[in-house]
């Protein structure tokens, strides 16, 4: 279930970010000085902060008391989100490592597996005593002016054969962090710097598999030469200004996951032919228009799962349906109109995400997706479906809410497999009671309906078909104020 699978994501994603606070890079001085200004106003002089969980209020100006001499709090708000600026966060050391004190203080080095250094003033890495750290596993870096990560941490001789991840946030201004070669490592990640340019001559470490460029501000002149990374598999350059023609020159092997939500596309360039592995391709939050997908999008034969969530397409071109290997499609929160036969060709999608946009109408080819398991069409402007998706018996969660049906769609018997139905605010009126028949039924929401009888028996009815439900395990959604009308 896509609602379940989204809440999971961000709980495992919070889970394993250390603590963060949220800032703010201004691109002009005098921006930053407004922002200011304007958080001032609406919070009437007082700094807002959370400490252990808990809301604190600070006067740090008390000229904002009197409101009669600034503009309101709705214009304050305004002003503000006019304001360009880059979000990213003021992380805290990780607090289950060992810190760089407890480094200078033990003689059990066989014990550190994961050690953390915090603080500008920190320029270097203690190389003798990490050398002793024979199972070192694990090295953060949070807020330092480490130049570089040097290379004896990668001769054998010493026994550092365990390292295998460094993890790099807030790193220095304008300092980039500068790489020796080194074949252990196999995960770089280093988020949140968007005040510093991108490290250098990470390419020699040839054994990364996985990388994290999250955060950063990363600009469109930015080159990233990911063919040098024949071992890369996974790539995050989600919340940066990246131009995807840079991130290679020639073609990648190997890379299967990318992420480039938040970076401000409008356009997907040829260059994303380059990326011919590819597994998992995310667009998200993106302003991506239908006419600027180049069709090297369309060569992507390996991929598997492609999502433009929130961005500004209005069709989908053809080139898509050539992506036959795709199990999942996410185009949520667009302003498609018309979805075309060809989607009949994505014999292999598991899981098709069309909520949120102008659909008016469904094709009679989607009864060729044999395979579809989860199927989201509400928030359109559908009134009817085509016979042959009754012929989708592999359905698991079917979204249909928020649209213009009249009656429940009987075809929705079909589908045995069937765990989570929402027909929530649709002129529906009742129900058959042959729902109860569906055995993997789990969640059946029916919001926003008024039932509607010809009379108490079948209203007597439809209270025994939603009692029956209850009692076989079934979680009912209804309003408070729903009743049945006799």
């Amino acid at each position: 279930m896509k609602k379940t699978a989204l809440l999971i994501t961000f709980i495992v994603v919070i889970s394993h970010i250390s603590i963060a606070q949220k800032s703010y890079k201004f691109y002009k001085k005098q921006d930053s000085i407004d922002y200011h200004h304007y958080r001032m106003i609406m919070t009437n002089g007082f700094k807002i902060s959370v400490e252990n969980g808990v809301f604190k209020r600070e006067l740090v100006d008390s000229s904002y008391q009197d409101t009669d001499n600034f503009i309101g709090y709705d214009s304050a708000y305004a002003l503000l989100k006019q304001i360009p600026k880059f979000e990213y966060y003021i992380r805290e050391q990780n607090e289950n490592y060992t810190k760089a004190s407890q480094l200078q203080n033990t003689h059990q080095f066989d014990t550190i597996t994961h050690i953390s250094f915090e603080g500008r003033d920190i320029k270097r890495l203690p190389v003798l005593k990490l050398l002793k750290c024979k199972n070192l596993k694990e090295i953060e870096l949070v807020n330092t002016s480490v130049k570089k990560i040097p290379w004896l941490l990668n001769w054998s001789i010493f026994g550092m054969d365990s390292l295998e991840t460094i993890r790099i946030y807030n790193h220095a201004p304008n300092k980039s962090i500068q790489f020796k070669k080194n074949t252990n490592i196999t995960e770089l990640v280093y988020r949140d710097s968007p005040y510093s340019p991108i490290p250098k001559d990470f390419h020699k470490l040839k054994n990364l598999k996985e990388i994290d460029f999250a955060r950063n501000d990363f600009r469109a002149d930015t080159e990233f030469h990911l063919e040098k990374l024949e071992k890369l598999e996974h790539l995050n350059l989600s919340r940066n200004n990246i131009d995807i023609n840079n991130l290679a020159a020639d073609s990648v092997d190997n890379l299967k996951y990318i992420v480039l939500s938040f970076n401000n596309l409008n356009a997907i360039p040829d260059g994303i032919g380059l990326l011919k592995d590819l597994v998992d391709l995310q667009f998200a939050e993106n302003d991506v228009k239908s006419d600027l997908i180049d069709p090297a999008l369309g060569s992507l034969k390996k991929l598997e799962v492609l999502s433009f969530y929130k961005n500004d397409l209005d069709s989908l071109p053809p080139f898509i349906f050539n992506l036959t290997n795709l199990i999942e499609l996410d185009l949520y929160f667009n302003t498609i109109e018309k979805l075309p036969q060809e989607i009949g060709n994505l014999k292999n999608l598991e899981r098709l995400y069309i909520a949120h946009n102008r659909f008016y109408s469904i094709p009679e080819s989607i009864g060729k997706l044999k395979s579809l398991k989860e199927f989201y069409i509400h928030h359109n402007r559908i009134s009817y479906l085509p016979e042959s998706i009754a012929d989708l018996e592999h359905i698991t969660d079917f979204h249909i809410h928020n649209n213009y049906f009249q009656g429940f769609p009987e075809f929705i018997l079909n589908y045995k497999k069937l765990e989570d139905l929402d027909i929530s605010f649709n002129d529906i009126h009742k129900f058959p009671p042959e729902l109860v028949s569906l055995n993997q039924l789990k969640y059946l929401w029916m919001r926003g309906i008024i039932f509607e009888t010809s009379g108490k028996k079948e209203a007597e009815e439809l209270k025994n078909t939603l009692e029956t439900l209850q009692n076989n395990g079934v979680k009912v959604s209804i309003e408070l104020d729903q009743k049945i009308n006799p």
